[in-house]
C-alpha cells in the first residue's frame, strides 16, 4: 500500500516519466489497481474526517498564564504547521475529486456509454464473465493473473478465471500449468482440474491433467489441500510431496518428488522419468506440435532422459529409439515410428 501511495503522489506531482505514467494508468484500470485505489481513498477520507473534527472542535479549556507566555514563541512554528496541514488537506481533496472522476469513467465504461468502449457485463446479467487463456500444441506461455500470481501454461493447455478474480480466485485448468500464487489469506486460491480441486494461500506447485485418466500434483513450496470430488477424500501436501489422483481409484496416492524437476518444463527442458511409451508419445506430440503414428507393437520399456531447451525432435527420437529399439521418420509435422514386430 505504501508503494502505491508513493506512485500516486509521484503521478500527481508529475514526477513519473511518460512510460511510467502510462503503465500506472493501465494498472489503475486493473482489478488490483482499483482495489489499491479504494483502500487509499478509505484511508484518506478517514484521516481527513479526523482532521476536520479536530479543527471544528477545539478545546474549551482556557489557556494558562504559562501557555499564554509561550504563545509568541510558538507563533512562527504554528504557522508552518498550519501551512503543512493545509497543503496535505488540499492534496487529499484532490484525491477525492480524482476518485470521483476515476469512478465516473469506470461507470461509463461499464455501461458502454464512452465511445470505443465495449461493456463486458450487461446490467441485467448476473452471470460472471470468464477470461480464457490457452496455448496450442508446441507453444508455452507465462501469464500474470490480476492478483499478481503467475501461471506458466504448458503447450496444449488452457486456464479460465473470473473477471472479478481479486475477490474470487478460482481457476479452471485443462492440461498442465505451474502456479506461483500471491499470498492472500482472505481469498484462498483454488484450481480445479477435472474432478480435483487444489486449494492454496501462497505457494508454488505444478498440476498436470494432460492425461485425462489422472491428475498429477507436485508441491514446490508452501502447502496444498487436495479435494477429490469423485471420492470425497482430501489430502494435505508438504513441499517435496506429490499426488496422483485416478477417478477409478478411491485412494489418493502420495509420494516424494523432486521440487526442481516438476517445473523444468517451464524453462523449456523436456524430461522423461520412467514414463511408458504411450505417455511419452503424447508428451512429444504436445511439446513439438506434431502428430505421431506408431507402426508395430508398442515397446514395453520406459522412457528416461532430460533434453535441454531447443533440442531438435529428431535428436530426442534418436535417443529414445536407441533405448526402446525403434526408428523414426519426420515429414514436417508428421512423424512415423516403426517398432520391431514380434
Amino acid at each position: 500500500m505504501d508503494n502505491f501511495k508513493k506512485k500516486w503522489q509521484d503521478f500527481h506531482d508529475g514526477n513519473l516519466s511518460k512510460k511510467e505514467a502510462v503503465e500506472f494508468l493501465h494498472f489503475l484500470e486493473s482489478d488490483l489497481g482499483r482495489a489499491n485505489f479504494q483502500k487509499l481513498l478509505e484511508l484518506t477520507w478517514r484521516d481527513q474526517d479526523e482532521k476536520k473534527s479536530t479543527i471544528d472542535n477545539p478545546t474549551a479549556s482556557p489557556y494558562s498564564s504559562k501557555l499564554n507566555s509561550k504563545a509568541t514563541q510558538k507563533k512562527k512554528h504554528d504557522f508552518f504547521n498550519k501551512f503543512s496541514i493545509l497543503k496535505i488537506s488540499n492534496f487529499k481533496i484532490f484525491i477525492k475529486y480524482a476518485a470521483c472522476l476515476f469512478a465516473l469513467i469506470l461507470v461509463l465504461k461499464h455501461l458502454d456509454i464512452l465511445p470505443g468502449i465495449t461493456g463486458q457485463i450487461s446490467k441485467e446479467s448476473a452471470e460472471p464473465v470468464w477470461i480464457s487463456k490457452s496455448n496450442p500444441k508446441g507453444v508455452k506461455s507465462k501469464i500474470l493473473l490480476p492478483d499478481s500470481s503467475w501461471v506458466y501454461l504448458n503447450a496444449g493447455s488452457q486456464i479460465q478465471y473470473p473477471e472479478n478474480f481479486i475477490e474470487n480466485r478460482y481457476v479452471y485448468l485443462k492440461g498442465e500449468a505451474f502456479f506461483e500464487v500471491f499470498e492472500d489469506k482472505e481469498h484462498p486460491f483454488i484450481v480445479e482440474a477435472f474432478h480435483v480441486k487444489t486449494q492454496v494461500l501462497g505457494t508454488s506447485f505444478n498440476i498436470n491433467s494432460l492425461d485425462q485418466e489422472s491428475v498429477e500434483i507436485g508441491l514446490a513450496t508452501g502447502s496444498l489441500r487436495i479435494m477429490d470430488s469423485s471420492s470425497g477424500k482430501e489430502l494435505l501436501l508438504a513441499p517435496g510431496e506429490g499426488s496422483k489422483i485416478i477417478p477409478s481409484n478411491d485412494d489418493i496416492e502420495k509420494y516424494k518428488i523432486d521440487p526442481e524437476v516438476i517445473s523444468v518444463w517451464k524453462e523449456g527442458i523436456l524430461h522423461f522419468e520412467n514414463e511408458n511409451f504411450e505417455r511419452a508419445i503424447k508428451k512429444l506430440e504436445n511439446w513439438y506440435g506434431v502428430q505421431i503414428t506408431v507402426k508395430g507393437k508398442i515397446p514395453k520399456g520406459t522412457c528416461n532422459g532430460t533434453f535441454q531447451k531447443n533440442t531438435y525432435l529428431s535428436n530426442v527420437l534418436k535417443v529414445l529409439g536407441h533405448a526402446l529399439d525403434f526408428k523414426s521418420e519426420i515429414d514436417k509435422n508428421q512423424v512415423i515410428i516403426n517398432t520391431k514386430s514380434e
